[in-house]
């Protein structure tokens, strides 16, 4: 295998082309010499501008928001009771979260972990079943409070392994494997997660469980775990998934409803907005090489900003993410190593007097970047005080940078050795332009720790970025080596190692484990970043998750991700009728 890794195909380098005047700038840059790389066979978008313009949905935003607050009053009565039980109230919460209401009971919920922790010596509580163990320990390391993993030592023997006779308790199995995902490095709770896989699987080949059962533990286990996915997104699925559960508490199945078509409601608008700022920039008309991938990257900004209310992130983070693909296919396609330099050199320098050593499909690209982070550095400072230019066009640069160091192994016919490569990979992944951008968008105290760590790849940021990679080039490896990459980890590794390609996925399934074992730690404990930029690290990881998990879901399309899409932006749910509803018992 290293042997045929090392036999690339040969690449053209040519003269810089000749520059055009102005006036032909346009309509020339499309006109370019044989590309630098064999491009990929990428499809064009499914969600097309038609596609935007055609969304819309018939409910009143109003309406829906009165039945809303009627809902949520009656919700935060049935949390605020005193005479339910804990397990009850846990699952209640985690219920809320993956129905994706969570925003909206905010204080709530942190009110009642706070009594729990609270309790003096909670963790040993014996009384507590495994499900209600392990769904404690889920909840409040996803909220920030740190509990020992010594919470789940009456369920294990003396040598501290986990007891046999817990195998046959299937659901509380199912939030032991979902809570090791919350397990820190060194700690020996991430043992529960083969132990609860293993059980699980062999309870199900037994036929040992009804069909309903069954069918839950193959969506937990084919699936990501919660902690690693996109919760937001994933809403609608679960919504589903509730529906058919019994009993279920039909107030907050109709809320999750309503919120889903309010939400939806606004993702419509925000893409009109974002398509008409996309039409008035016209790359995609001008440099024909490049992916429109608008709606795509919309979607992408939704996993890093979950919160229905940060629409201006949203916008925003879809702008830097259609750029920075564009970018991609210049470095990664299109451009020569002789262009590539001066464009990486441009982009350094910040500088509009750069254009005028840039071929015409670079200067479009140029301004394009440079016109839209200048506009957003300036709407930071105009409302905020917060001179963050310097920070973002480092960013830029660096990833620039990154980029070019790659674009030199391929055409030099060399492959790095795995460290080398990753530790240049972890920037040309863009999680640095990515989460420097997000940390001015969603940060309101900027503090000089804070810059200085976020411009020196903190490791939070480090941790965050190798995933994104590492899930990145387990799903589009297989296109690549085809076409002859250097510029991908797994490549590297299988050179390095002579190790099928097979071996060399199951170890990074292990790197991948590693770095969210160290992205947990920033959950339960301070770091220089303020929460709301830890989950936001955090939602980028899970984001390479989402749209790598069956494959390349972003370069060439899938119809898993084409239908998540398509739910999660056209089809709304179908409510219940006012009198219905009021009709109807509720179960509590």
């Amino acid at each position: 295998m290293a042997n045929n890794l090392s036999s690339l195909p040969y690449c053209l380098s040519s003269a810089q082309t000749p520059f055009r005047s102005s006036s032909q700038l346009v309509g020339d840059a499309n006109k370019h010499h044989i590309p630098f790389k064999t491009p990929p066979n990428f499809q064009p978008s499914p969600f097309n501008r038609e596609f935007i313009q055609s969304l819309g949905n018939k409910f009143s935003i109003e309406t829906l928001q009165e039945r809303a607050i009627k809902l949520e009053e009656k919700i935060r009565v049935q949390m605020n009771r005193t005479d339910m039980k804990s397990l009850h109230l846990l699952e209640l919460i985690d219920d809320i979260e993956r129905l994706g209401l969570s925003f909206k009971f905010e204080e709530e919920i942190n009110k009642t972990l706070l009594k729990i922790v609270s309790i003096k010596n909670f963790e040993n509580q014996t009384e507590k079943s495994l499900h209600e163990t392990a769904l404690l320990f889920g909840i409040l390391r996803r909220h920030g409070f740190y509990v020992s993993q010594d919470i789940f030592m009456s369920f294990k023997d003396e040598e501290g392994k986990f007891k046999a006779e817990i195998s046959n308790d299937v659901e509380g199995m199912l939030s032991l494997y979902e809570a090791s995902y919350l397990s820190l490095e060194g700690e020996s709770v991430w043992e529960a997660n083969a132990f609860s896989r293993t059980h699980l699987m062999n309870l199900m080949k037994e036929g040992l469980m009804d069909a309903k059962m069954a069918k839950k533990i193959r969506h937990v286990l084919e699936g990501l775990p919660y902690h690693r996915s996109c919760f937001r997104l994933m809403t609608e699925q679960y919504i589903n998934r509730y529906d058919k559960m019994e009993p279920h508490n039909l107030l907050l199945l109709e809320l999750a409803k309503l919120n889903f078509n309010m939400e939806q409601s606004s993702y419509q608008s925000e893409l009109k907005e974002l398509s008409r700022w996309w039409r008035d920039i016209d790359l995609s008309s001008n440099l024909k090489f490049a992916r429109d991938r608008l709606v795509e990257l919309y979607i992408w900004s939704l996993a890093i900003f979950p919160e229905p209310h940060l629409a201006i992130c949203h916008k925003e983070l879809t702008k830097v993410g259609q750029l920075l693909t564009v970018l991609d296919d210049v470095y990664d396609i299109y451009g020569t190593l002789d262009e590539l330099e001066l464009f990486t050199n441009a982009i350094e320098r910040w500088n509009v007097d750069s254009i005028n050593t840039l071929p015409d499909y670079m200067v479009l690209c140029f301004l394009a970047i440079y016109n839209t982070v200048n506009g957003m550095a300036y709407d930071i400072f105009k409302e905020r005080g917060i001179k963050c230019l310097p920070y973002l066009t480092k960013s830029w640069s660096d990833l620039c940078k990154a980029c070019l160091q790659e674009a030199k192994w391929f055409y030099n016919k060399i492959i790095p050795p795995f460290n080398e490569f990753l530790q240049n990979a972890r920037i040309s992944i863009t999680g640095g332009v990515v989460l420097t951008h997000s940390y001015f968008l969603v940060c309101k105290d900027i503090t000089e720790q804070g810059l200085h760590s976020l411009t020196n790849h903190h490791d939070l940021l480090s941790s965050s970025s190798t995933i994104v990679r590492l899930t990145d080039d387990l799903g589009t490896s297989m296109d690549e080596i085809e076409r002859g990459e250097t510029s991908n980890s797994i490549i590297s590794y299988m050179h390095e190692t002579s190790l099928s390609e097979e071996n060399a996925r199951e170890y990074f399934k292990t790197l991948i484990d590693k770095e969210w074992k160290n992205l947990n730690k920033y959950l339960v404990t301070d770091a220089v970043f303020p929460k709301s930029f830890v989950h936001v690290a955090i939602n980028f990881a899970r984001s390479g998750h989402y749209i790598y998990q069956y494959g390349d879901g972003f370069g060439r399309q899938n119809n898993i991700l084409k239908s998540q899409i398509e739910s999660l932006l056209v089809h709304p749910f179908q409510l219940m009728c006012h009198d219905d509803f009021e009709k109807r018992k509720f179960y509590v």
